[in-house]
């Protein structure tokens, strides 16, 4: 069951960008890397479509995640496609488990990431394929529309840590994140 891993950089980053006018929140240093690489280089050891600047572009662009995750999922022909937002540099972590909950639910379309407050994450999600391009052909457009669209079939909930569903949104986001990558580093290997 081949398994590719859509992440969608495609946002306009307004919040960010309010509070530091032309800075751009996935290229924001954390750690010796920024925001978007230190989630790239913990996907290593899977495939990888970017879908944003720099990467295939969702039709229009800045369409919104279910645009993104459409133009990813077009350019895969993997089982199980993980959907992952850009902005979450921690996220790599629970692509695993993700994946191992979809392969233990067959009756599933799709699993979603529920974070430590009950709040579903579906920018922390895997889909099957095929349910997913189902769902999309129904709809008359995936510009615009609300992410949860992908959702509607049997969706199974799998447990996300707080840092796994960080999501840096503004700097105070970075800050928080910056802490955390910080904290792990002084209690050494996990």
């Amino acid at each position: 069951m081949g398994t590719t891993v859509v992440v969608v950089a495609g946002g306009a980053g307004t919040r960010f960008s309010a509070v530091r006018p032309g800075a751009d929140k996935l290229r924001a240093p954390l750690g010796g890397s920024t925001v978007l690489d230190t989630l790239l280089a913990g996907l290593g050891g899977f495939e990888v479509v970017l879908v944003g600047p720099g990467g295939v572009r969702e039709d229009p662009p800045g369409g919104g995640p279910l645009a993104g995750f459409a133009a990813g999922l077009a350019t895969t022909s993997a089982e199980v496609v993980v959907l992952l937002g850009a902005d979450q540099p921690f996220a790599a972590s629970a692509v695993e488990r993700l994946v191992a909950a979809l392969r233990a639910h067959p009756e599933a379309d799709a699993v979603i990431g529920v974070d430590p407050d009950g709040r579903r994450q579906p920018l922390l999600s895997a889909h099957r394929r095929s349910a997913a391009v189902r769902v999309l052909d129904g709809l008359p457009a995936v510009a615009g529309r609300p992410l949860r669209e992908v959702f509607r079939g049997a969706v199974v909930e799998v447990p996300v840590s707080a840092l796994e569903a960080l999501d840096v949104d503004d700097p105070d986001d970075l800050a928080r994140a910056q802490a955390l990558l910080e904290r792990a580093g002084d209690e050494g290997p996990t």
